[in-house]
């Protein structure tokens, strides 16, 4: 450790990540195991407020309880002396502020694929009662392989518990906040983050916020207030569908909301259905339709959306039974946790494995999440046991599965591969996709032999290993690849002759992309070369005399 390192119980401090109102988050290394964390400490002048201490506590509190992919793990906390820290997982790859600063709007596809994952990570929270109150692209949280992590529940209310927010003492940030945030009233609820969730979506899709005013006090004023923008209003590529969901999430009042946040997941998911059916408002445009928005003219559209968005409101008047009521359904959430905990502790290996191996069987999220946790549970606890290396074997599969996922959205999306394992198994992946078999083998079997057993790159390599298996049993290892590549070659000579000169150009600009290098096969990469070159000179317009227009046979 260096000198200018500073030390906070088992942890080294590093570079600074941030900083906020109740303290600063630093980049740390635990000592012992060099496992790599954000620590979030409350600073001295916080440590003296009561009030930030019992904020601080109930994000511990908070975050310790909340176990999800799209939220920021909490590993737990602890104290030195004055000093109080939270350890918390490291998420490297910035904030959704900090994405939009550089990119501004992003395309409706991304925020489409964001906006699913924050809303399961919502729906998640809402679950157990936790309001969040400060859902900002600042604390939206981005890793290394696009996904979403709500982060910053250090002003969540628990809806079933003790309130922190003293009387008439508004909490959030106010470019987002709600009109019942600021009012206090009706009570803040899981709508509440869906008026913010829709203050994101309008900054993503737009590069601007809802609102932008000069002073606080008129910031507040236009959310009480005042309507929004339309979306459409402002971008020409916005799907309508996409446009109506954001205009109903800004409604002042709650109930106007959709229902919950899986609604709202349901109906992004939804909305490239409803694309098809040229609901952009581009689409609008080039037929010489209005430039405002509206449903193709037919109100059953908007019933549909409502209907799908909200349930029915309750008649008015109508008492709640008691089996409906916050506090009963909230008891009944903890008391089935509390068992289902014990259940799955009790059960034997075999149990267990059995559970896990029914939930492998189906490609549903949620079973998979559910799976997973078997698996570990079961490393866990019997760790030499009988079914320890199948369960290794579906916590594989598992993370092969979401790292070719992820690879593909950040190739389509433009992004570098997050690790050299990734770009080598994408190299790979195009040798085998153009036809080189025996290059594709060669590439992976690289792959096998350099990257690591463990670690974050070891689903590439089970995913090297996988290609191999299925290439090997049909591939001809003893196959020329210079006799494949003048087979290309050839090919790409019919379909210039017949006349089809896009894909042929495509297989002549794929062997000198992939050949390129290659000192062995130069000549047959310069042969694709003069191909391109001659291709360029026959599509270049002819300027002879000779060849020049006439007017007509007597000219």
């Amino acid at each position: 450790m260096s000198a200018d390192q500073r030390r906070l119980g088992p942890f080294v401090l590093e570079e600074k990540l941030g900083a906020g109102g109740m303290g600063e988050v630093y980049r740390a290394t635990h000592v012992e195991t060099r496992r790599v964390v954000a620590l979030k400490v409350l600073s001295a002048k916080a440590a003296g407020s009561k009030r930030i201490v019992a904020r601080f506590a109930r994000e511990l509190e908070i975050l310790k309880a909340l176990k999800h992919p799209n939220i920021v793990r909490c590993y737990g906390g602890g104290r030195q002396e004055a000093e109080a820290y939270l350890v918390m997982e490291l998420v490297s790859g910035g904030s959704l502020g900090s994405l939009m600063k550089r990119r501004g709007r992003l395309a409706w596809e991304t925020v489409i694929e964001y906006g699913v994952q924050i809303c399961d990570g919502l729906a998640y929270a809402h679950e157990w009662g936790i309001v969040h109150r400060d859902l900002t692209p600042a604390n939206l949280l981005l890793s290394e392989e696009g996904q979403i992590k709500i982060a910053d529940f250090g002003i969540a209310r628990v809806q079933y518990g003790k309130r922190l927010t003293a009387t008439k003492h508004t909490l959030g940030t106010v470019a987002y906040m709600a009109p019942e945030q600021i009012r206090g009233a009706p009570p803040v609820s899981h709508r509440t983050d869906l008026y913010t969730l829709g203050c994101v979506f309008f900054e993503m899709l737009t590069g601007k916020l809802p609102f932008t005013c000069d002073s606080t006090a008129q910031m507040l004023y236009h959310h009480l207030g005042e309507p929004p923008p339309r979306v459409s209003s402002l971008v020409m590529d916005c799907p309508i569908w996409l446009d109506h969901l954001v205009n109903q999430l800004l409604e002042k009042d709650p109930l106007k909301r959709p229902h919950d946040a899986t609604a709202v997941a349901q109906a992004l998911r939804e909305v490239h259905e409803r694309v098809a059916a040229g609901a952009g408002m581009a689409g609008h445009a080039a037929t010489g339709g209005p430039s405002t928005l509206k449903v193709s003219g037919k109100n059953e559209d908007k019933a549909e959306v409502r209907k799908l968005l909200r349930k029915k409101k309750r008649k008015k008047g109508a008492k709640t039974p008691f089996y409906e009521r916050a506090w009963f359904l909230a008891a009944c959430l903890l008391l089935v946790v509390g068992l289902g905990t014990w259940l799955l502790w009790w059960k034997n290996e075999s149990q267990l494995f059995a559970e896990a191996e029914a939930m492998m069987a189906d490609n549903e999220p949620i079973h998979r999440r559910k799976a997973r946790e078997l698996c570990e549970q079961i490393l866990e606890r019997f760790p030499q046991g009988e079914h320890a290396g199948q369960a290794q074997q579906f916590l594989d599969t598992m993370d092969m599965e979401k790292a070719e996922q992820r690879l593909a959205a950040d190739l389509k999306h433009g992004r570098k591969p997050p690790s050299e394992g990734a770009r080598l198994y994408a190299e790979a992946y195009n040798y085998e996709q153009f036809g080189d078999r025996v290059t594709a083998l060669e590439k992976y079997q690289g792959m096998v032999n350099l990257l690591p057993a463990d670690g974050n790159e070891r689903p590439y390599m089970n995913l090297a290993r996988r290609q191999i298996a299925a290439l090997t049993g049909k591939t001809d290892l003893a196959a020329d690849r210079a006799q494949f590549l003048e087979a290309r070659l050839d090919d790409a000579d019919k379909l210039s002759a017949e006349g089809k000169i896009v894909d042929a150009r495509s297989l002549w600009s794929s062997i000198v992309t992939l050949y390129g290098d290659n000192r062995e096969l130069a000549p047959l990469v310069k042969r694709a070369q003069q191909r391109l070159a001659n291709d360029e000179d026959d599509a270049s317009p002819k300027t002879s005399a000779d060849e020049a227009p006439r007017n007509g046979p007597g000219d």
